[in-house]
């Protein structure tokens, strides 16, 4: 994944976290339940990569998870967070839906696994068409839906600056999922409705969201 887009999601990520409450309902997905049951799953990583695993035990969960070699698996820095990321890119990860990117985020001080990022994108597979990321992000919505994650702290269906977080929820202690779909919008003259032409499908998994083990200079630093 090139280093604009990867920032881009950063900030994207970072700000549905915090501010999954604004907006308004975006008006083609606003009669899609968001959850059923009171209590809800634990978000503990994504299939075999379990948040918490050091770097060496995720690179074995890719492997198993995805039937990938260890070759296809690239590691960076975050230079801003202080972070390592390993990276795979998987075709099909939704059927028919075009090649993911993965990155799994490791934390500053813990260096275990804190965050795993999917991404969809034309920057990252050429094939992947607006419509694509539509049907992905529709696909993926009503897959979270049908999972009985609390209602109380569930959300989704909400314009923001970037496009739509299509759904958003915490389990009791405090890690999060989150599916947003950013793009360019487009607003429509004399007040109709805007026209969100999407570029990138992001679905973010994340270890204690609000207090993420990333670099932050502390409170009275300057």
């Amino acid at each position: 994944m090139n280093h604009p887009l990867r920032e881009m999601t950063l900030r994207i990520v970072f700000t549905a976290f915090l501010c999954y409450g604004f907006g308004a309902q975006h008006p083609a997905h606003a009669d899609t339940p968001l959850s059923n049951s009171a209590a809800g799953p634990a978000i503990d990583g994504v299939r075999t990569a379990k948040f918490g695993m050091t770097e060496a035990a995720v690179r074995r969960a890719i492997e198993t998870d995805f039937n990938t070699p260890a070759s296809t698996i690239t590691q960076t820095e975050n230079q801003l967070q202080r972070t390592t990321v390993l990276g795979v890119q998987i075709p099909n990860l939704v059927p028919q839906g075009g090649t993911a990117a993965i990155s799994y985020v490791f934390g500053y001080q813990s260096h275990k696994l804190i965050a795993v990022n999917i991404l969809w994108s034309p920057e990252i597979d050429p094939n992947t068409t607006p419509q694509m990321l539509y049907q992905d992000g529709e696909t993926l919505q009503q897959y979270f839906a049908g999972e009985g994650f609390a209602p109380n702290r569930s959300t989704g269906n909400i314009s923001t600056p970037y496009g739509v977080l299509l759904f958003r929820t915490t389990d009791s202690t405090g890690n999060a999922v989150l599916l947003i779909l950013s793009g360019k919008i487009k607003k429509a003259p004399n007040g109709g409705q805007s026209v969100l032409t999407p570029t990138t499908l992001t679905l973010a998994y994340s270890a204690n969201a609000l207090h993420p083990d990333v670099f932050q200079l502390s409170k009275g630093s300057f």
